[in-house]
């Protein structure tokens, strides 16, 4: 038993020796793999990680945005629609100025001479543009008279009463001179006359327009 004691003893420690080389070598051999694996961490993510992490996020504003443009070009089209719906038509310009010439003889012996005058050299001026396409609202009394000269209409017509229209309109608006009521009616009546005539003339030169053109018929 003492005697085989030593023997035992050696195998015992020859056995664990054994063991803790093979130990060491797993040990030694599982770092050296783990550390062939393993890669640096990088510093930042790419594009498509940061997209597949926040996909819900990035959805859910894609989705408002969309819902804000829709709604902005809805009210639009919406905003479109009602304007034409109220727009309201362009009037004749000789209904138009003989209604405002009807208001200014209902206001005639209550205005005083200057805004009166005013009003009714604008109400002139507007049919007069609007009907012969001539800027005469920018225009002074002398090149009023001069552009309504050289238009072909006017040409050897109201050449005296739109003159004397003119020159007695600008002494009231822009001199101290005034003007009595009996003054103011015949401006009035000048301007009534005017718009009225030129109108009934542009009728009739339409109507002889129309019926010397040929018809679809005869070509």
């Amino acid at each position: 038993m003492l005697g085989a004691s030593p023997k035992l003893a050696l195998l015992s420690l020859f056995s664990i020796a054994t063991k803790g080389i093979g130990y060491a070598q797993n040990q030694n051999s599982y770092l050296e793999k783990k550390r062939e694996r393993d890669e640096p961490v990088p510093l930042y993510k790419s594009i498509s990680e940061i997209l597949t992490e926040n996909w819900g996020i990035l959805a859910l504003v894609g989705g408002i945005a969309i819902t804000i443009v829709f709604v902005f070009w809805l009210k639009r089209r919406l905003n479109k629609g009602e304007t034409a719906e109220t727009a309201i038509p362009a009037r004749d310009p000789y209904e138009e100025a003989i209604e405002a010439l009807d208001a200014l003889d209902a206001e005639c012996h209550r205005m005083d001479a200057k805004p009166f005058v005013f009003r009714l050299s604008e109400v002139l001026r507007v049919y007069v543009e609007r009907c012969f396409a001539l800027p005469a609202m920018e225009l002074t009394g002398e090149e009023f008279l001069r552009e309504v000269a050289e238009h072909k209409f006017f040409r050897k017509r109201y050449d005296d009463l739109l003159h004397e229209f003119v020159d007695r309109s600008d002494m009231v608006k822009y001199s101290r001179e005034s003007i009595d009521g009996e003054g103011l009616r015949l401006l009035l009546d000048s301007a009534v006359h005017f718009v009225k005539d030129s109108h009934r003339r542009l009728e009739e030169e339409e109507a002889t327009q129309t019926k010397d053109q040929p018809s679809e018929g005869t070509k």
